[in-house]
C-alpha cells in the first residue's frame, strides 16, 4: 500500500503515520517543512525500523505546491491506495494564500478538492483504494456563504471561518462519493473527526489558551486532562482509513459523550453537508477556484 498523509510531521498526522507505517504500507509524508518532516520522518525510523518512508513538500494553501507535489509524486511512485486529507489550521486571523482565498477555506478544504483531483487517476480503482477527509465537529456549526465564501464583504470570524471550511470538506466528501460511485470509479471516499485532540494546532492557537489566571486554570486542570491524545483522537481516522467493513460516504469520530473522545463509531452529519444541491454547488465552485476539473460529466 502506498499512502499519502498531508500535514504528517505533527499531532493526528504523525500518528496516522506512524500506524500505516507500522502496518508495513509505503507512508509519504506531504509536509509544509522540509526541516520538520524530516524530523519526523526520523522520529517514525527511530520507531519503526525499516519502515517505508518518503517526504515531498506540499503546502496544501498554494496552488503551485500543490502542482508541483502531484507531479513530483506521480513521477516518483506512480500509484497511490491511500490518501489522508489531513492538513489544516483552525482559528486563524484573517489571512489569504497567494490567490486571494481565505486561509482556512484554502487550506482546510480547496487544497484537498485540488490534490484529490490531481492524485485521482493515479488511484488503484480495483478496490480498497479509499480517501479520507478529516473532518470536525465544528462542521455542524458551519454556513457556507456562496455569495461570500471567502470573507470579502461579511464580518470576519475566525471560528465561523473554519466551521465553514469543515462544512465543505464535509460536503465535498459525500458529493465526492456520489461522483466516483456514478462514474464506476473503485476508490471509496469517506471522512472521519478526531473529536478533540491534544495537538500542536490547540497548544500554539490563542484562542484555545486563555491569558487570564481563571481561564488558564480551567484549561489545564478541567479541560487537558479529558482531551485525548493525539495517538487516540486519531484511533476514528485510521478505522475510516484501514477498517474492511466502512462504506464510501461513511463519517466516523469517537463513540463517547458529545463525540469528544471514545472509540471509533458512527458520527452525526450536518443535514446542508448531505443536500445534494449544495454538494453540487460546492463542486462546481471549487472546479472554478481551484482550476482542477475532474468527476464533472454529471
Amino acid at each position: 500500500m502506498i499512502a499519502v498523509i498531508t500535514g504528517a510531521n505533527a499531532g493526528l498526522g504523525f500518528q496516522i503515520s506512524l500506524a500505516l507505517a507500522r502496518a508495513g504500507a509505503t507512508v509519504v509524508m506531504a509536509c509544509r517543512s522540509d526541516e520538520r518532516a524530516e524530523q519526523a520522518q526520523a522520529s517514525l525510523a527511530a520507531q519503526v525500523p525499516g519502515a517505508n518512508l518518503a517526504t515531498l513538500r506540499l503546502d496544501v494553501s498554494e496552488p503551485a505546491s500543490i502542482r508541483e507535489f502531484s507531479d513530483q509524486f506521480a513521477e516518483r511512485f506512480g500509484r497511490i491506495d491511500l490518501l489522508v486529507n489531513n492538513a489544516g489550521i483552525v482559528g486563524a486571523p484573517l489571512s489569504r494564500n497567494s490567490a486571494g482565498q481565505e486561509l482556512h477555506m484554502a487550506t482546510n478544504y480547496l487544497g484537498a478538492f485540488a490534490l484529490t483531483g490531481r492524485l485521482l487517476p493515479l488511484f488503484n480503482g480495483e478496490g480498497g483504494a479509499r480517501i479520507v477527509n478529516v473532518g470536525s465537529l465544528a462542521h455542524r456549526f458551519g454556513q457556507l456563504d456562496f455569495d461570500d465564501i471567502h470573507w470579502e464583504r461579511r464580518r470576519y470570524g475566525e471560528w465561523r471561518a473554519y466551521a465553514q471550511s469543515k462544512l465543505a470538506t464535509m460536503a465535498f466528501t459525500l458529493e465526492l462519493e456520489r461522483r466516483l460511485r456514478a462514474n464506476g470509479n473503485g476508490v471509496t471516499a469517506l471522512a472521519a473527526h478526531p473529536g478533540f485532540a491534544a495537538t500542536e494546532i490547540g497548544n500554539n492557537n490563542a484562542l484555545l489558551n486563555p491569558g487570564n489566571a481563571l481561564g488558564k486554570w480551567f484549561r489545564e486542570r478541567v479541560i487537558l486532562p479529558r482531551i485525548p491524545t493525539p495517538a487516540a483522537a486519531a484511533r476514528p481516522i485510521l478505522h475510516a482509513a484501514r477498517d474492511d467493513a466502512v462504506r464510501g460516504g461513511d463519517y466516523y469520530g469517537p463513540g463517547g459523550w458529545l463525540e469528544i473522545a471514545g472509540h471509533p463509531a458512527p458520527a452525526r452529519v450536518k443535514r446542508a453537508a448531505r443536500d445534494v444541491g449544495t454538494g453540487r454547488r460546492l463542486w462546481d465552485l471549487s472546479e472554478a477556484m481551484t482550476g482542477v476539473s475532474y468527476l464533472s460529466d454529471l
